[in-house]
């Protein structure tokens, strides 16, 4: 399987393949000129439908980051991996006001950012200095 979706949460889930997408093409999993699934196959793979998947592919083909090729299926363009850095960390900051608008405590975004680091740091083998501490 290439990636899990989440079938409880909020963001919907063409958003959730595209930003998987994303992710994988970042990491370096997916490289310049490397053909994605076909919309049939990762459909089949996560268990989603179709449309929702050709929905996903049209909006990465629309943001540059993928296109078609005859016959062929999709192909990576790439990712400007600071331009998405700097969209997620301006997302961060938008739901941080939030959050403290709603009484959100720093210690409760910070539990939260060391509890998510710790999980995504142990699933790495050598881990990255990127973890913060309390």
């Amino acid at each position: 399987m290439w990636f899990a979706i989440d079938f409880h949460s909020h963001v919907p889930v063409y958003v959730q393949i595209k930003d998987n997408i994303k992710k994988l093409i970042v990491s370096g999993k997916f490289k310049e000129n490397d053909f994605l699934p076909s919309i049939r196959v990762l459909s089949k793979d996560i268990g989603v439908n179709v449309n929702t998947v050709a929905r996903a592919y049209r909006e990465l083909e629309a943001e540059g980051i993928i296109k078609p090729e005859r016959g062929e299926g999709y192909i990576v363009v790439g990712v400007h991996s600071e331009k998405l850095k700097s969209e997620k960390l301006r997302e961060l900051e938008n739901m941080l006001h939030k959050c403290k608008d709603i009484g959100i405590t720093r210690k409760e975004i910070i539990d939260i950012l060391n509890t998510v680091y710790e999980v995504s740091m142990e699933s790495k083998e050598g881990g990255e200095d990127g973890e913060v501490r309390k």
